[in-house]
């Protein structure tokens, strides 16, 4: 199935939030070589901020479901580990691509650079009769096995099962599939959804000093003339939909939390 002939893993994540930058919450990934499933990965993940109960209402997963899981560096280095030099293959890849990211730019961690083939645009190709492309109505569609939907583990087998439907329909069409055509014109890869780091104007530049150093800061934080003084150990810096966000450890509440830049005032030295 792969042009290349090496295996594939096909992957999936389920995250503790629906807004803002994604935590990881489950991983899994489905090692196929030949056409048969040769090694499988799938942890639970502790995150450092609440699962939001929407969330759960999607996945099931709950607070207590993750009490013993290790957190997301822990897991993300076990998976890379996993993973090797092999493809990677999801449906919606971009999604899944940007959850590791942000994971790796937090733990610090080198991102993978191997291709992601999405599934997304292979089945609206392949199988274009679906009443829509979602994985849930494409396994409905082709009758696959039951399962949890929105688990990892599941979903990335029924990512696998979509793809073997839509290659066995590209042979029917004597449509050959080449390593260009799998990856798209843009290929997704886990590098290439990093968060950016946000441009930072002189008044806050102790917050890139206090993360690197895992030092603790005073944020004078809020709008107007009477904003709260927040005390914080800054930890991940970066950019999203043109606004710069702080990712502190927030020392009232012992939480990591997510601070607007643009309302930090400033940046004072811890008392």
């Amino acid at each position: 199935m792969n042009p290349d002939g090496r295996p594939l893993v096909f992957m999936d994540t389920e995250t503790a939030t629906l807004r803002g930058a994604p935590f990881l919450l489950e991983l899994a990934g489905v090692r196929v070589e030949g056409g048969e499933v040769v090694d499988t990965f799938a942890e639970l993940v502790l995150p450092p901020v609440p699962i939001e109960p929407e969330a759960t209402e999607i996945h099931g997963i709950d607070e207590d479901a993750v009490r013993q899981a290790d957190p997301a560096p822990l897991v993300l280095r076990r998976f890379l580990e996993f993973l090797g030099d092999d493809w990677l293959v999801a449906h919606s890849a971009g999604f899944d691509a940007r959850v590791l990211a942000y994971e790796c730019a937090r733990a610090g961690i080198t991102p993978p650079r191997n291709p992601f083939v999405d599934t997304v645009p292979l089945a609206k190709r392949y199988l274009p009769e679906a009443p829509d492309h979602k994985l849930e109505t494409l396994c409905q569609y082709l009758d696959l096995e039951e399962g949890d939907h929105h688990r990892a583990l599941d979903d990335a087998t029924w990512c696998w099962q979509v793809f073997a439907a839509c290659a066995a329909e590209a042979e029917a069409q004597e449509d050959e599939w080449t390593a260009a055509g799998l990856l798209g014109r843009v290929p997704i890869t886990v590098a290439g959804k990093g968060p950016e780091a946000p441009r930072l104007p002189g008044r806050l530049r102790p917050l890139e000093r206090a993360a690197r150093a895992g030092e603790s800061v005073r944020l004078v934080y809020g709008e107007g003339r009477s904003p709260s003084e927040l005390p914080v150990t800054p930890l991940f810096l970066f950019e999203r939909k043109g606004k710069g966000y702080l990712e502190a450890e927030c020392h009232h509440s012992g939480l990591l939390k997510t601070y607007l830049l643009e309302r930090v005032q400033r940046v004072l030295e811890p008392r």
